[in-house]
């Protein structure tokens, strides 16, 4: 067996190195980015409850049922639940979270066009779960 060679194993261990090595750096940077919310981000906090969404801003501001964003700019979202399980989401921009009683999930966006888009529980909560919606309202900046 003297004119055995093993240089293409050694080109397959490598070339498998490398492909694991690729897709963790590009796993790290996808779960950096999801945790990191921008710290200018604005705090909204979201309460579902059967079956409707309440949402209020960090100035005070309440909203029901729909939901008033600027474009461009990036906010947190402090999910809550007043009774059972429910899961918030806004399938245009992939946000989707569990909101459970006694307990605050966050999850961060920014809205890059100006839109409307529906807002809807994920999580079935109860006899009228099909009619717990609402609208997400993306807006040019106000100055």
């Amino acid at each position: 067996m003297s004119g055995h060679s093993n240089w293409p194993e050694w080109i397959y261990v490598g070339v498998v190195i490398a492909l694991m090595v690729w897709v963790g750096a590009e796993a790290w940077e996808a779960e950096r980015l999801v945790d990191h919310v921008p710290a200018d981000a604005e705090v909204i906090k979201v309460m579902g409850q059967q079956w409707f969404w309440t949402f209020e801003h960090e100035d005070g501001t309440k909203e029901i049922g729909e939901l008033h964003v600027e474009k461009g700019k990036a906010y947190k979202f402090e999910i809550e639940s007043k009774d059972v399980n429910h899961s918030f989401n806004i399938h245009d921009y992939v946000v989707l979270m569990d909101a459970i009683p006694g307990r605050v999930n966050t999850v961060w966006f920014a809205p890059t066009d100006v839109g409307e888009h529906d807002i809807q529980c994920r999580e079935y909560c109860g006899l009228i779960h099909y009619n717990m919606r609402g609208k997400l309202y993306v807006e040019e900046p106000s100055s």
